[in-house]
């Protein structure tokens, strides 16, 4: 594992991704908190997941939750629906069924 300073990682990008491409464990640290790391990923992985504290998980179920209950839940029949339904602009009052 190598592990690099902010600093040394902005002198030294192309060779620390480089280093990740074939393999190497590459850590990027704050001081001395490591902070972020550098993987390769395939265009297979190239959809990124973010994670959820648990706290953040359970307010989103709440939320989810109640939506379902208030009958102002949507749903989509494809992830291409949710984006362009996600890049309308907000009209007050309008609820278009998807």
């Amino acid at each position: 594992m190598r592990a690099v300073t902010i600093k040394e990682a902005k002198a030294h990008l192309n060779e620390l991704v480089d280093a990740a491409t074939r393999g190497e464990q590459v850590v990027l640290m704050r001081g001395s908190k490591h902070v972020a790391a550098l993987v390769p990923i395939t265009a297979d992985e190239l959809e990124l997941t973010t994670h959820l504290t648990d706290a953040q998980a359970q307010r989103l179920l709440a939320r989810l939750a109640e939506e379902r209950k208030g009958g102002t839940s949507r749903v989509f029949d494809s992830a291409e629906q949710a984006v362009r339904f996600l890049a309308e602009p907000k009209k007050p009052g309008h609820r278009k069924r998807h």
